[in-house]
């Protein structure tokens, strides 16, 4: 069995995307699960020229359930990805598509869609229960907090709360951080959590740095912060507008 885990594993994660990068945009990540496979999951593709979409997805519990549950998202995602999508479009979509096929499971997980266009230089955000999308613009020395604006998908179709998406101006230099909770929930000895504001300050640190040097900064000053490592499974992605 341990042998058998550990090439679902490699086959799980074989599908992840590999960092992107062109004369608009740097993006990287990082995944560490907590046990050898998990539910954090993530999907970068490019649908033209001048769009590119996000999505990342955090299933909730661990192990091969979760793996499966997250792999079931990032399937609908590649198979219904297309030019004129939006990102509500999507969570709403894959909301259905989970509570159809998947709601005897009682599984359900958080997303956010992103979709960055440079024709218009704007990106479109959706998010499901999922942490905030941090946003560090050019000589900032705050992070705009992108929250999530609808809930869980996969409990309820219609949702509860309909969706609901911003648009903002992609400007030179700008970086962004998506991720799952268990950046900001690792904990300290005397049990207090990373957090919001602790990511964010330590992405203005290292403000000087994009793609993976920034995510190993990042990971690096949560992982000391927690003393004996993560708790969750970590799935980081940083994007830099050039």
């Amino acid at each position: 069995m341990p042998e058998d885990l550990q090439l679902a594993a490699k086959v799980h994660y074989g599908f992840l995307p590999e960092n992107y990068e062109d004369d608009r945009l740097k993006i990287a990540l990082n995944l560490i699960p907590l046990y050898t496979i998990g539910g954090d999951y993530c999907s970068i593709l490019p649908l033209d020229n001048d769009r590119i979409l996000i999505g990342i997805c955090d299933a909730v519990g661990h192990g091969v359930s979760a793996a499966l549950f997250a792999a079931r998202i990032n399937t609908y995602v590649l198979t219904h990805a297309r030019e004129g999508l939006m990102p509500c479009d999507l969570v709403a979509g894959l909301n259905a598509y989970l509570c159809n096929r998947l709601s005897e499971t009682g599984m359900y997980a958080t997303f956010y869609s992103l979709l960055l266009d440079f024709e218009s230089r704007t990106m479109t955000l959706a998010g499901a229960a999922h942490p905030p999308v941090l946003q560090l613009k050019k000589d900032q020395n705050k992070c705009n907090e992108w929250a999530s604006i609808t809930t869980f998908l996969g409990i309820a179709d219609p949702m509860p709360l309909l969706c609901g998406s911003d648009r903002l101006q992609l400007n030179s230099g700008d970086h962004f951080l998506i991720y799952s909770d268990g950046l900001i929930e690792v904990e300290d000895a005397d049990g207090q959590a990373f957090g919001i504001e602790k990511l964010s300050s330590t992405l203005m640190t290292h403000r000087n740095l994009s793609g993976e040097k920034l995510n190993k900064a990042i990971l690096t000053q949560a992982e000391s912060y927690a003393g004996d490592g993560f708790k969750d499974d970590v799935l980081l992605i940083s994007m830099t507008i050039k």
